[in-house]
């Protein structure tokens, strides 16, 4: 039985409030969907790796996550179109952005933090509690 509810590409995606607090971990680095179940069904081993240029845009791989922080609405829209990417809105992709910064390796929070606290006051209260999550989760450390 699939829960789709707790599909970390349906969180991703989809949901647009808060990312449930047990499922932020799981998320890792994933900004946009997530594809384990993809990776691990049996089916799949007949698929064909996509020629569809929609979805092979190396521009897109090659993108840090202080570049992800740092896009506004309109860039968002500019970068990703003609990507179903577009499609998930910019707010969804910083609370992505911001849980990603959350588990990042600390090692890197010296230059993503300033990134991240850029949001800690943010009238959107989703992207707000976000970016207090992922500083409270490198105070911890």
């Amino acid at each position: 039985t699939l829960n789709a509810q707790r599909c970390l590409a349906y969180l991703s995606i989809e949901h647009k409030g808060a990312i449930p607090l047990e499922f932020r971990k799981a998320m890792g680095n994933r900004i946009y969907g997530c594809d384990d179940c993809l990776a691990v069904c049996p089916w799949n081993k007949f698929a064909q790796e996509t020629q569809e240029t929609r979805f092979c845009k190396p521009e897109i791989e090659n993108l840090s996550l202080i570049e992800a922080l740092s896009m506004d609405e309109p860039q968002f829209r500019a970068f990703f179109s003609g990507s179903p990417i577009k499609r998930m809105k910019w707010q969804r992709w910083i609370r992505n952005a911001l849980i990603c910064a959350g588990n990042a390796d600390p090692r890197s929070w010296q230059t993503l933090g300033q990134h991240v606290a850029e949001f800690q006051n943010h009238p959107d209260p989703v992207l707000k509690e976000a970016a207090l999550w992922a500083l409270d989760q490198h105070a911890a450390r």
